[in-house]
């Protein structure tokens, strides 16, 4: 059975969350709701808030719309304990992640590769 957008999709989150919680967060998944914001990481000392995307090939100017609405969600409710990031998921690399402030976005340990 061929796979459908929606499941490419939620195993990107699920990779997302199993990475998360490796590194301590309590994961939240923002199920089907097509917002800006995918996962929810809780941790003690940090609060982290993901969109994801994946993708077979990647081209970081597709996403202006994802990251725009990130940016707009920093400038409107200005929760500065909050990091929020874009992660990229492409087929055959892995993550392509980004810290996304209202200004710009500064990449993150660009590779993270698990397994598919």
């Amino acid at each position: 059975m061929a796979r459908t957008n929606y499941s490419r999709g939620y195993e990107t989150e699920r990779k997302i969350m199993q990475e998360l919680a490796e590194q301590g967060f309590l994961v939240l998944r923002s199920a089907g709701s097509h917002g800006k914001i995918d996962v929810l990481g809780l941790r003690r000392d940090r609060i982290v808030a993901v969109q994801s995307k994946r993708t077979k090939k990647f081209t970081i100017s597709v996403y202006k719309k994802e990251i725009a609405a990130i940016q707009d969600i920093i400038s409107t409710y200005k929760l500065d304990n909050v990091d929020f990031e874009f992660w990229v998921w492409v087929d055959r690399q892995g993550f392509k992640k980004w810290q996304v402030s209202p200004t710009g976005m500064i990449p993150i340990n660009q590779s993270t590769k698990s397994k598919s």
